[in-house]
């Protein structure tokens, strides 16, 4: 911090800025795995996370981000340790003036300059936590629900029981068009935003699903890592929970080169040397 910046802030403000002790953030698939709110707003050069329970409107958990210097850090630090196990209608009552008194060293010197932008957009970004929550707090509803009905049908023995009863009451071809409609609802649009595919080739032994790949996908090296995985657990959480997903070997239809010679152990290629 510069010492002009600095002469007009508090050491309370400096002090926080210097080590402040919520700066992060959080990511959705923290909150769905958990079965909760995540709110994250942004105002200015500050972003702020909340993780909340959406069955209380408990506040679990903050974090924050800003590129915007000593004001910004201070007060969103601050807000961040204020709201901790706050509901959200207590957290969105507290006024960025209040945090600004708060910061004071002495109740009567403003800790931050009375004509410091930080204050309005701090007091803009709290208001947008009020207005987006009720959005929030229903898809996580939502969410949370949809993630205890796949827990129930793949990790529990009735689930699962009954998803056998289900799979197994389909023809083979029911069972590729249920595969299919959620390859094309789910997965397909993800492969084809980065220029790749996948086509159903067979299912076999009634849970085994060959593929193969095509486009941008044949030849990506996380074809057989991250994508496959990707691939087989949206199938296995949203169809049925033992199927076993095999790509195609690249390498299987590759036409032979009769002028090459062949790899047999009884006739190997002479020597090159």
């Amino acid at each position: 911090m510069s010492e002009e910046i600095t002469s007009t802030l508090s050491t309370k403000v400096q002090e926080i800025a210097k080590a402040p002790k919520y700066r992060g953030a959080i990511f959705q698939i923290e909150a769905d795995e958990k079965g909760l709110a995540l709110v994250d707003v942004k105002e200015a050069s500050l972003k702020v996370y909340l993780m909340i329970d959406p069955d209380c409107d408990k506040i679990l958990e903050t974090r924050f981000f800003t590129y915007g210097g000593p004001i910004f850090t201070a007060l969103a630090d601050t807000f961040c340790k204020k709201i901790q196990m706050k509901t959200i209608d207590e957290a969105c009552a507290i006024t960025a003036t209040s945090i600004e008194e708060e910061l004071r060293d002495i109740p009567e010197v403003r800790s931050i300059p009375e004509n410091a932008p930080e204050i309005g957009q701090m007091q803009t970004l709290i208001q947008k936590i009020a207005d987006i929550y009720p959005e929030k707090k229903g898809v996580a509803i939502i969410v949370r629900e949809k993630m205890e009905r796949i827990k129930y049908r793949t990790q529990t023995a009735e689930g699962r029981a009954e998803a056998d009863a289900e799979w197994n009451s389909l023809t083979k071809v029911q069972k590729i068009e249920k595969i299919e409609e959620w390859l094309h609802k789910s997965v397909r649009g993800t492969l084809q935003g980065d220029g790749g595919d996948v086509q159903i080739i067979d299912l076999t032994d009634d849970n085994r699903l060959q593929i193969r790949y095509q486009g941008a996908c044949a030849g990506c090296g996380s074809a057989m890592g991250g994508t496959l995985f990707y691939i087989e657990d949206e199938l296995k959480n949203n169809v049925y929970y033992n199927l076993v997903v095999e790509p195609e070997d690249p390498l299987a239809n590759m036409p032979v080169n009769p002028d090459l010679p062949g790899m047999d152990d009884n006739n190997p290629p002479a020597s090159m040397y």
